[in-house]
């Protein structure tokens, strides 16, 4: 298993690696900094802060800036590679063994399954109808599926599905009690 974690990732899947979290980097940094909604007081708030946004306001300003240098270097990291070089979706790594990789499965899609009957906020979300349960659902099944493709060595998809999850969090959380 640390073989595994040591080795350094293909060209490919680590383009696609600095674009994803390049995007989603800028994308919680801009959120962070415009606030929409009173996000960060209500974060604030349910952690016991007294409704202090300052922090979050500092951790939004440095991802709204390092996130765009991460997606242009994965941009330009995708751009230069040729032919064959180049990833498809469906293009297989290094993964784990089948049953190292149904263990792992099983464990996220329990840590899903408990998180949908303890967690509030995905109740609240599943009660509310309409797009904020689209958005808790679709959070929840592209979580599931990065795992999955990650898992057996598909680093394109699982990228893919990572930067869907995150797009149906934060619609998720923009939609906070509307009905």
């Amino acid at each position: 298993m640390y073989t595994l974690a040591s080795q350094q990732m293909s060209a490919p899947d680590s383009a696609l690696f600095d674009l994803t979290w390049g995007l989603g980097a800028t994308a919680m940094g801009w959120v962070a900094l415009i606030n929409p909604r009173g996000i960060l007081e209500w974060i604030a708030l349910r952690r016991g802060n007294g409704g202090k946004v300052w922090p979050g306001r500092l951790a939004g300003g440095v991802f709204a800036v390092v996130g765009p240098v991460m997606a242009i270097k994965g941009i330009r990291h995708l751009l230069a590679l040729k032919g064959s070089e180049r990833p498809t979706v469906f293009h297989r790594t290094l993964g784990f063994s089948p049953v190292l990789g149904g263990v792992v499965i099983m464990a996220v899609v329990l840590a899903a399954v408990h998180a949908w009957r303890t967690n509030t906020f995905l109740q609240e979300a599943w009660t509310a109808g309409g797009l904020p349960r689209a958005c808790a659902v679709l959070a929840t099944l592209a979580a599931l599926s990065f795992v999955t493709f990650t898992v057996f060595g598909y680093m394109a998809a699982g990228m893919l599905c990572c930067a869907l999850t995150g797009a149906a969090a934060a619609g998720l959380v923009l939609l906070r009690n509307r009905v």
